[in-house]
């Protein structure tokens, strides 16, 4: 029998507190703009449980009742603030690769580059990536219909920069084993910079200098070890 596909989520499948009322005139899409920016902002200095719908309608400069004509609350705002940094990403992904001039760069000198492109990506807006990443997790059905394609494209960007240097990926498959050790260093800099008071975490102390030389290390012995299986 062929597995059935999950069709894409309506406003109507997510909970009442993530309902956000669709905009149907320009300015209301510039009003939920203007709230979305300003939580932003906020998010730049403080986390999100932190943060009242006071205090975003008072950096909006926008009554109260707009807000919630709006939002069914403030935790409404996620799917939206979600959809914001889903829909850049692409783009400032692609900008601060082009900063560096890859070609002029060693394997060595590529693997630590790319390891503070991940830690700079995730230290540059942490309290609004880990807000948004605890949404993503709880959340799954309110996120965008196009997450995984797009998210794909984002390691088709780094891919390449790597491949350069085949000749020193012992791995039979060195795009697979380049996607995984991008996976793989992502992971451990999301849960060590963003969710440092979790268990796992706070077993493993460890200062942002000494995760930047662990991560370099590890991104490396695995694209250049030969397993024995």
């Amino acid at each position: 029998m062929p597995r059935a596909t999950r069709r894409p989520p309506t406003p109507a499948d997510l909970a009442p507190r993530w309902r956000l009322a669709r905009p149907v005139q320009a300015r209301s899409h510039e009003t939920i703009d203007l709230f979305a920016r300003a939580a932003e902002e906020l998010l730049a200095t403080r986390p999100f449980e932190e943060i009242t719908v006071q205090d975003i309608v008072r950096r909006a400069k926008r009554p109260i009742g707009s807000f919630y004509a709006r939002f069914g609350s403030k935790d409404a705002l996620l799917p939206y603030l979600y959809q914001r940094y889903h829909d850049g990403l692409e783009t400032v992904v692609a900008s601060r690769l082009q900063r560096v001039a890859w070609d002029a760069l060693g394997f060595e000198e590529t693997v630590e580059r790319l390891v503070d492109f991940v830690l700079a990506n995730l230290t540059d807006r942490p309290w609004l990536i880990r807000a948004l990443a605890l949404f993503s997790r709880t959340n799954p059905e309110a996120l965008p219909d196009d997450l995984a394609r797009r998210r794909r494209g984002v390691i088709d960007l780094i891919v390449p920069i790597l491949l350069e240097h085949r000749s020193r990926i012992a791995h039979a498959d060195p795009e697979k084993a380049i996607r995984f050790g991008v996976y793989l260093v992502s992971t451990v800099a999301r849960e060590k910079l963003l969710f440092a008071d979790a268990p796992l975490s706070r077993v493993t102390p460890m200062s942002r200098t000494a995760l930047r030389r662990e991560l370099i290390h590890t991104l490396h012995a695995y694209l250049s070890h030969e397993a024995s299986s």
